[in-house]
């Protein structure tokens, strides 16, 4: 088996450069964030301008005035190990994640690329676009990928033990061991390199420094026995943010939000996936959660709907209190596609279709935006609202219907006035409607819905009248109090 290892070197301070990437190319320095004082990490340019691991934050300021100081959270260094995850994601199925190194298989990429040195080259620029820098290196088994990772950037280990064994052979023995004591006991021994490493019988080498030296041993023959052990992908995507001060108004927070959405989006991207629903989990000062689900009619990858989206739900429904952390959950789903009807004209895209009518929900209230549904009653008026659902299976019907009235309803009835003949009306006047009737129909009688606690049921007399205005009324005489309404006209 052909295994790839992809490692991220000093995590931490590229989790902080992927979440502000304005600071690349400057003077930064990590901050430990235990004690706060000392410099953890630093850029290349605050390299050259002195800054060193340990100093403390006024030294580096004297050594590199304007540098820039920052600090990692939990949050930055979970979403960077969770964005590299994402890379392995992009060219297998199953990978294995051990926090800065990932490993997954690749023999079954010959069939997309060439060569092997074109996948450690696809494999880094596709680190690249989530933000991160990696070193790339494909071997035989995992712990001599992971050396070749430390050695060189960008590398492929000939396969076989001898081509394997050759490839070590000039690296340095401080790549094979982590252990200070046991890089010291091979100092003492004059051992600088993989191949005298291992020249030395493995037994004696285990007696005098234990495991670790054994393991190490071995390693320089190209011998290793460590298990490749892969998992599937989550369900969700999840990107977090800490913040040092706490925000208390909607645009910087739309502005924090829109930075964590497209690195979200990225990481989707390498899995040639999509957002179908976004959840905003905020934490608010001093303590407590603010959880909101955001729908998402289609699965899309565009930031300024899912961000206008979540924009609307926010000012609909303020936080009740400064948000001083945010964390999103992305739900993976397949782009679908748009197939155009050939009997009907296209309609809007369906993720600009959401962001409409998350935009109606926020102006007139989220129970009043949704599809009609019929109710079961004879009152006419009647109608249900149900949520909003784009279907992939309407069709245009292709059969023609016969032609219909269709009446245009008022909501609510206009109140009116009506002069009734012997048998019949005769005559109407409201507000915005006055006129002869020439000819009328009915009366037609419908009751109900007295057997309903929630309603006091209702009795009705309507009538379809001619008038003179040329229009086809439709009126109805409330039989409880005798008022008059009109309750549209047909078209």
């Amino acid at each position: 088996m052909r295994l790839a290892c992809v490692f991220a070197p000093r995590l931490a301070l590229q989790a902080v450069l992927r979440r502000t990437p304005e600071v690349h190319g400057t003077a930064c320095a990590l901050l430990d964030r235990g004690s706060g004082k000392r410099i953890k990490d630093m850029t290349p340019e605050a390299r050259r301008a002195g800054v060193r691991v340990g100093m403390t934050v006024a030294q580096a300021e004297t050594l590199c005035p304007g540098v820039r100081l920052v600090s990692a959270s939990a949050a930055d260094v979970e979403a960077a190990e969770s964005a590299l995850a994402d890379v392995g994601y992009a060219f297998a199925p199953r990978i294995e994640n051990d926090g800065e190194n990932i490993f997954f298989a690749v023999q079954d990429l010959g069939q997309l690329f060439p060569t092997e040195q074109t996948i450690v080259q696809a494999v880094q620029a596709q680190a690249t676009r989530v933000g991160l820098g990696t070193r790339v290196a494909i071997a035989d088994s995992k712990g001599v990928a992971r050396i070749a990772t430390r050695a060189r950037e960008l590398v492929v280990v000939p396969s076989g033990n001898a081509a394997t064994r050759a490839f070590l052979a000039p690296l340095s023995i401080r790549l094979f061991g982590e252990e200070p004591s046991l890089r010291e006991a091979l100092d003492r021994w004059g051992i600088r390199t993989a191949g005298q490493l291992a020249a030395l019988p493995t037994a004696q080498v285990a007696l005098r420094l234990g495991k670790p030296g054994a393991l190490a041993c071995k390693l320089a023959r190209g011998e290793d026995d460590e298990p490749f052990v892969p998992r599937f992908p989550a369900d969700a995507l999840e990107e977090g943010l800490d913040l040092d001060y706490c925000v208390e108004e909607l645009e910087p927070l739309t502005f924090l939000l829109r930075g964590s959405i497209d690195r979200i989006l990225q990481r989707l991207a390498c899995r040639s996936l999509a957002c179908a629903g976004l959840t905003v989990r905020l934490a608010l000062e001093p303590r407590g959660l603010d959880v909101r689900t955001v729908p998402v009619a289609a699965p899309t990858r565009e930031t300024s709907t899912l961000l206008e989206l979540v924009r609307l739900d926010l000012a609909r429904r303020p936080p009740g209190a400064p948000v001083i952390g945010l964390r999103l959950l992305a739900l993976p789903a397949r782009v679908r596609a748009t197939q155009l009807d050939l009997l009907r004209p296209a309609g809007p895209a369906p993720d600009r279709l959401a962001a409409t009518v998350a935009r109606l929900a926020a102006l007139v209230g989220p129970e009043n935006v949704g599809s009609p549904a019929t109710v079961d009653t004879w009152r006419e008026e009647a109608v249900a609202i149900v949520p909003f659902t784009v279907r992939s299976d309407q069709r245009a019907a292709t059969q023609p219907h016969e032609p219909t009235l269709t009446i245009r309803r008022r909501r609510p009835p206009e109140a009116i006035e009506v002069l009734m003949g012997r048998d019949e009306p005769t005559a109407l006047r409201g507000k915005e409607t006055t006129a002869r009737i020439l000819v009328a129909a009915g009366p037609y009688r419908l009751s109900g819905e007295w057997w309903d606690d929630d309603h006091d049921g209702w009795a009705r007399e309507y009538w379809n009248v001619h008038a003179s205005d040329g229009a086809v009324y439709r009126i109805h005489r409330d039989q409880r109090s005798g008022s008059w309404f009109l309750d549209g006209y047909f078209d």
